[in-house]
C-alpha cells in the first residue's frame, strides 16, 4: 500500500454503544500489510483468534514482533501512524475510543488525560472481558444503556492508569532482533513446542549469548523468552483442548511436565481451567 499515511475518521454511528465509544467485530481474511496509518481516535484490539506472525510499527521507533495469542491485546493510540503486517486471517473485536470519551472521563476521575502510549501483545484480562462484553451487547442492539455507559468508562479509567507515559516493559536503549533472526527463533518454538526451549537453545538459534539473547528478544517481543514460551504453549494447549484432547495428552503434546503445571499457566493467562476449556469442546449437556 505504499508509505501514504491513512486518516480514519470516527464518523460510523450504527455500532456506537455511547458517544464517543464504537464496537466492531472484524475478520481479515488474507494475509496483509497496511501501511502507515493512523486514527483521530483510540483503538483497542482483542484477538478472538490466532493471526499468526504480525509486525507493528507505531512512530518513528517503537516496534513489536511475535505471534499473538487468542486474548491478547493492541492499544493503538490516536494519531500515531502506525503499519502492520500479519501473515493468517484472523477474529477480532475492536473497540474506538474517541479523544473527547478519555478526557471527559479523566476530568470526572481525577486522571491525566496524556496520550496513549501503544502496546502489543499484551494480555490484559480486564480490558479483554470489557471488550468481549461490550461486543456482545453491541451485537444485541438497543442502544444505549446503563451497563454499555460503565462498561466504556470503567476501559477508559483502566486505559488512562494502565497506558499512560513511559512504556515500562521494553528495556532502554537495547536493539530487538533483525527480523529474520526473530522469525527464525518464534517458527521454531512454534514447531518444537513440546522439545527443549530452554534460554540457551534458543539463543544458538539466534548465535548470540543467552544474556544478549535475553535482553534483545524482549525488546523486539516485549516479553522474555520464557514467558513467551510460555504463552505459546498454552496458546496450543488451548486448541488442542478445544478440539477435544484430554488434558494429560495436551499437557505432555506442549512441553509441560503435569496436568497442574498446565493448570497453573492456563489459569493465569486465560482466566478458565483446563477442564473449563474440555468442557467448551463437549458441547452443552444434553
Amino acid at each position: 500500500m505504499g508509505d501514504a499515511l491513512e486518516i480514519v475518521t470516527m464518523d460510523r454511528h450504527d455500532e456506537g454503544l455511547i458517544e464517543g465509544l464504537v464496537v466492531r467485530r472484524s475478520s481479515p481474511r488474507k494475509p496483509a500489510f497496511r501501511g502507515r496509518h493512523s486514527h483521530d481516535f483510540h483503538q483497542i484490539t482483542l484477538f478472538l483468534s490466532s493471526p499468526g506472525h504480525v509486525e507493528w510499527h507505531f512512530g518513528e521507533g517503537r516496534a513489536y514482533s511475535g505471534r499473538p495469542a487468542v486474548g491478547d491485546m493492541v492499544v493503538t493510540p490516536a494519531f500515531v501512524p502506525t503499519l502492520v503486517r500479519w501473515d493468517n486471517p484472523f477474529e477480532a473485536v475492536s473497540v474506538w475510543l474517541s479523544t473527547g470519551l478519555l478526557d471527559r472521563v479523566a476530568e470526572r476521575s481525577g486522571l491525566n488525560a496524556a496520550r496513549l502510549r501503544p502496546a502489543a501483545m499484551r494480555r490484559d484480562i480486564f480490558a479483554g472481558e470489557v471488550a468481549r462484553k461490550l461486543a456482545h451487547e453491541a451485537e444485541l442492539g438497543g442502544g444505549p444503556s446503563l451497563l454499555t455507559e460503565s462498561l466504556g468508562t470503567a476501559l477508559v479509567v483502566h486505559l488512562l492508569q494502565e497506558y499512560s507515559g513511559h512504556d515500562p516493559v521494553r528495556p532502554p536503549g537495547v536493539a530487538g532482533l533483525p527480523e529474520d533472526q526473530l522469525r527464525r527463533v518464534t517458527d521454531h518454538i512454534e514447531s518444537h513446542l513440546d522439545g527443549d526451549l530452554s534460554l540457551a537453545r534458543l539463543a544458538a538459534l539466534a548465535g548470540l549469548s543467552p544474556y544478549h539473547f535475553a535482553r534483545r528478544f524482549r525488546a523486539a517481543t516485549t516479553t522474555p523468552p520464557h514467558q513467551y514460551v510460555i504463552r505459546r504453549r498454552v496458546e496450543r494447549a488451548r486448541q488442542l483442548l478445544l478440539a477435544g484432547s484430554d488434558i494429560a495428552q495436551a499437557a505432555a503434546s506442549v512441553g509441560f511436565s503435569s496436568q497442574s503445571h498446565l493448570h497453573c499457566h492456563v489459569r493465569r493467562l486465560l482466566g478458565v481451567t483446563p477442564g473449563e476449556l474440555a468442557r467448551r469442546a463437549e458441547g452443552p449437556p444434553r
